[in-house]
């Protein structure tokens, strides 16, 4: 069919790399059909596409012949070396750097979802997630994913705060998360075990979070100075990107499968309903590591700090009581005890390597909004960057002392 794309027709995707021709003959295979991409089949970047070295394309699909179980709109997610430019609260990363990182990200992404299909039918607990249907290899700059496209969903950001039953939703899926590599030994899936922090931390960046950091002030009141200072002067004991291995063992727990990035945005609720959970998106970040490290990135940015610090330990209470659930009778991987000492010795680092880029990504949200919808925003933000820096001091003695040595 001459208007159906073929591999005579070698067009890229807007500005993707990625060709019609590939992403059909791929979708051919995993939809097991012959049918194809007319090209009046378009591409259009998502709302807010660039995310964090990515990018994000929807993909609207007319086949021919048509079959009603073909999806009409699919995701296209592609990994590019592209951040938040133009903003001086950023620091930019050198390009010879971002390769590595690029990588490592998409590989495990790649390798979770590759996992997920294996055991999405079996009788284990699963967390949400959109359907996968593609990852091509990280070679020849032609990588690139592909989900299924949910339609009618909402998602919130970090100056949003979650209500109760949000909260009680995400707190089941971070559970669900865990029950899931442990009942399917996720341990075992390559790509899954990639020392992530290392490559996002060390090989890409050294000790710029901390220059991150002290522009934090300058953005968000200049009254964080002095907290900003001593939560740097006590991440010199700390500061450790082994310390999820070293608590586990410690605490004598298996490490968890972790998302890495639970935050507001990584979250879709449904348009008509924001309080029903739709999917956890971007498992860029996953990997087996500290089972309190997606409970506190969770409970950090999607609540006030004071109502986060009035309530943790409740919060950590029902997570285990899901957990217990999602397990099916099986014997628990850690006590709700070893929970709570995981939290405490692994706030500090963990909210330290989370909390700086909170700068450039309000700054870069706020840029094309009305200037008191982005004060009010910078002001909840700031709310919670206050009670970050100040658990960071005030969980630093619980943490592990550092190595000093992150290349063991």
């Amino acid at each position: 069919m001459e208007d159906c794309h073929g591999h005579e027709h070698p067009l890229e995707i807007l500005d993707t790399r990625v060709q019609w021709a590939d992403l059909q003959t791929h979708l051919q295979k995993v939809l097991m059909t012959d049918s194809k991409c007319r090209k009046t089949s378009f591409a259009s970047k998502a709302p807010g596409s660039v995310g964090f070295l990515s990018q994000v394309v929807l993909i609207d699909l007319n086949w021919f012949p048509p079959i009603p179980k073909l999806p009409k709109r699919v995701v296209l997610k592609v990994p590019i070396s592209k951040a938040h430019e133009g903003l001086p609260e950023d620091v930019p990363t050198p390009p010879e750097k971002m390769e590595p990182l690029l990588k490592a990200l998409f590989e495990a992404e790649r390798a979770f979802y590759e996992f997920y299909r294996v055991h999405e039918h079996t009788e284990t607990s699963l967390p949400p997630i959109p359907h996968f249907y593609y990852a091509a290899r990280f070679e020849g700059n032609h990588e690139y994913l592909v989900f299924e496209c949910l339609q009618n969903t909402h998602s919130f950001h970090v100056w949003d705060n979650f209500n109760e039953k949000q909260i009680d939703q995400m707190l089941h899926a971070i559970a669900q998360t865990q029950a899931f590599g442990y009942l399917n030994n996720s341990s075992s899936q390559p790509g899954l075990n990639l020392r992530l922090l290392d490559v996002l931390y060390d090989e890409c960046f050294p000790r710029e979070m901390a220059e991150l950091l002290r522009k934090m002030p300058a953005y968000f009141g200049q009254e964080l100075e002095p907290l900003v200072e001593k939560a740097l002067a006590s991440s010199d004991d700390f500061y450790d990107l082994r310390v999820e291995e070293r608590i586990c063992a410690f605490l004598g727990i298996s490490q968890s499968l972790v998302h890495g990035d639970v935050w507001s945005t990584n979250i879709l609720w449904d348009a008509d309903d924001h309080d029903k959970l739709r999917a956890v998106l971007d498992w860029q970040m996953t990997r087996h590591g500290c089972p309190a490290t997606d409970l506190i990135r969770f409970l950090n940015t999607c609540m006030s700090g004071a109502h986060r610090r009035q309530n943790w330990e409740r919060y950590l209470n029902k997570f285990h009581d899901y957990l217990r659930v999602e397990m099916r009778g099986l014997p628990l991987p850690y006590t709700e005890a070893q929970l709570v000492d995981s939290y405490k010795q692994m706030y500090a680092m963990e909210t330290l390597l989370y909390m700086p880029p909170l700068n450039p990504i309000v700054a870069s949200a706020n840029l094309e909004v009305e200037p008191e919808l982005a004060k009010k925003r910078k002001e909840t933000v700031a709310e919670k960057v206050r009670c970050m820096l100040e658990d960071i001091i005030h969980f630093a003695p619980f943490a592990p002392r550092s190595t000093k040595n992150n290349s063991e």
